[in-house]
């Protein structure tokens, strides 16, 4: 009787796992760069449900069995994090995944081991100013329909002041990315050297916004071996 279980029971698994491996499909695609198009590799490649998982080579190319409603997950240091459900096996045919520069998200510590927090800082001078950041900006003011809004003294006040906030939040933001302990923890630099150092490479904000993690520390190191060469 026992016997007889057992062999049940092994016909029962077999079927299933031959249904389960049946129900399972290769997908294949690409991995490209939003910024220029080109393949991408070293990007790590998930099914979040199975844990299997691969890593894309110089070609780009990807294969990894899937089963419909499982979820894929793209990850590289420096990109965004791109996930796809499977909503079907069969379709599409080739997956071309499209990943993009995240911005950096550094954190600087003060003093006292409590994270500056940019973001939570910035939101609570925005509802300090609430009234005025939320009027119209001078770019969003058609001056033909509007011409008497330039001879407005307020106006030119209001406007006057959301360039001056916008400007500071920019040069804000590069203070907590571009902060010393980080470029010391970098570069080694201390005291006037540092200073000295972080005044001359002082990055735009548009640089830090668009560019990935890896290459901003790249910049550094870069700046730093320049200005060493500078000194002898």
């Amino acid at each position: 009787m026992m016997l007889r279980f057992i062999q049940i029971l092994m016909i029962a698994l077999t079927t299933l796992t031959t249904q389960w491996a049946y129900a399972q499909t290769n997908i294949k695609g690409e991995v490209r760069d939003m910024a220029n198009n080109s393949l991408m590799e070293n990007v790590n490649i998930k099914n979040i449900y199975t844990q299997q998982g691969l890593t894309v080579q110089s070609d780009g190319q990807f294969t990894i069995p899937v089963k419909k409603g499982e979820l894929i997950e793209f990850t590289k240091v420096g990109y965004q994090t791109v996930r796809v459900r499977i909503l079907s096996e069969k379709e599409p045919e080739f997956y071309k995944i499209i990943m993009n520069k995240a911005p950096i998200e550094l954190r600087e510590v003060d003093i006292r081991g409590k994270p500056l927090d940019y973001k939570k800082d910035s939101i609570r001078y925005r509802k300090t100013y609430d009234i005025v950041m939320r009027k119209e900006h001078k770019d969003d003011v058609d001056m033909r329909s509007m011409p008497l809004a330039m001879l407005s003294k307020k106006n030119r006040q209001e406007w006057a002041f959301q360039e001056m906030y916008a400007q500071w939040e920019q040069e804000k933001y590069i203070d907590f990315v571009f902060n010393d302990k980080l470029v010391s923890r970098i570069t080694y630099l201390q005291d006037e050297d540092l200073k000295t150092f972080m005044r001359l490479y002082r990055p735009q904000y548009e640089f830090l916004r668009n560019v990935s993690e890896y290459e901003y520390l790249d910049y550094i190191k870069s700046c730093y071996y320049h200005y060493k060469k500078a000194k002898k």
